[in-house]
Formats: structure tokens, sequence, C-alpha cells
């Protein structure tokens, strides 16, 4: 188990995502924010779904 950077609850980082915002959000944490594995699935999935509505360079 590891503690969210964000909202520093537990989270296993072995968890295989399933949600589309929190793979955008893992896509984002490896490419742009070099945060992978350091953030829950639930942090992960809103920075997906605010790239989703508000970035313009990304997912093509």
């Amino acid at each position: 188990m590891k503690k969210c950077r964000l909202c520093q609850k537990e989270f296993d980082p072995d968890q295989v995502l399933t949600d589309p915002a929190a793979i955008a959000g893992q896509h984002l944490a490896e490419q742009d924010y070099g945060d992978a594995g350091l953030l829950c699935p639930d942090c992960l999935a809103s920075r997906g779904r605010l790239a989703m509505m508000y970035r313009t360079d990304c997912f093509d």
C-alpha cells in the first residue's frame, strides 16, 4: 500500500484501472507530470476528467 501524493489516502499501486478517466489520468501521470504510481485511482480520475474537459493538446 502507498499513500497518495495529493489526498494522502492509502491505495494499492498495482490495482488495475478500469475507469476511462483514471486511465487518462494515468497516461498524464506517465507522460506529463512524472508522478506515475504516486496517485490513487480517485485522484487519477479527477485529473483525467479535467484534462478531457479542458486540455486541447491531449487525446486527439
